[in-house]
């Protein structure tokens, strides 16, 4: 068995493999992509599912030769969340492709193959556990914009549901409207609205604004949601891809210390250290005589 461990480890850890399975990946996903054309899908149908069938079994043996890493305690492997996730994916990939609309709906599932990128390429597991990380420090910013969302659409609902009903009628759609605002899309056309009473650029050239009220209005939320607030998003994510690469380095370290050699290493510098120690211990003894 242990044997087994150690070829299946010298595989798995070769980057042979880990490029080949990378190439599968994008292969898989390519051949996703030409299914959605029916001249070519129709045309190559059965090489597709020939390719798509080999791929699928290729990745059943990548997942074995992982779990044989842990041998003889094969469930060590569902300890890592990313094994976990492989396997959710590959494991879809076998739903039978029956008639009914939702195992229809299931087989089109296929194409979260191309997520096994993030278990393959370390740097996009970075960036996933750092979005993950993020999660409970977004929350409240999610609740600050949130706030900012509610006054400024109960506001410009009280100001522009007479003048524009159809972007501020009520509080729903006014949200919907600061949205669109949020995004820096087509705010100046809201804004042309209430100042002069049309869209239309040319109404800028042909008429006197109403009020600079609607100016104040749109740039304070702009420069409150857009600039900071969400300013405060890219903080809180950076913030957790720090982390996240600090874990990783821990991480790697360790198990570059659980290697044999690196074990004798350690060992080594360890009787080198305490042979120094007693040198000098000696040493200090004779300064004394």
């Amino acid at each position: 068995m242990e044997r087994i461990r150690q070829f299946s480890s010298a595989i798995v850890n070769s980057s042979w493999f880990r490029n080949f399975i990378l190439g599968l990946i994008v292969l898989s996903g390519i051949i996703v992509g030409i299914e959605t054309y029916p001249e070519l899908h129709n045309q190559y149908l059965s090489l597709f599912h020939l390719i798509d069938q080999l791929i699928i079994w290729i990745f059943v043996a990548e997942l074995t030769l992982k779990m044989l890493t842990q041998a003889p305690r094969f469930w060590r492997f569902f300890a890592d969340p990313w094994n976990v996730f492989d396997f959710i994916i590959v494991a879809v990939c076998f739903i039978p492709n029956t008639d009914t609309h939702f195992f229809t709906v299931l087989r089109l599932a296929r194409i979260l193959r191309v997520f096994r990128l993030i278990s393959v390429l370390p740097r996009l597991q970075i960036l996933v556990n750092a979005l993950l990380k993020s999660i409970p420090s977004m929350g409240y910013v999610v609740v600050l914009l949130s706030i900012v969302f509610y006054i400024y659409a109960v506001a410009g609902s009280f100001l522009f549901s007479k003048t524009d009903p159809v972007h501020f009628g009520s509080l729903h759609v006014s949200m919907i409207s600061l949205f669109k605002v949020l995004t820096l899309e087509g705010w100046t056309d809201l804004l042309n609205i209430q100042l002069y009473g049309s869209a239309d650029p040319s109404a800028e050239a042909n008429s006197v604004p109403a009020s600079y009220g609607a100016v104040a209005y749109f740039v304070s939320f702009i420069l409150i949601g857009a600039m900071i607030i969400m300013n405060l998003f890219i903080g809180v994510i950076m913030n957790s891809m720090q982390e996240s690469q600090e874990e990783m380095k821990r991480v790697l370290l360790k198990n570059d210390k659980s290697e044999p050699a690196t074990q004798q290493l350690l060992a080594d510098l360890e009787q080198k250290i305490d042979s120094l120690k007693f040198d000098i211990q000696r040493l200090s003894e004779k300064l004394k005589q």
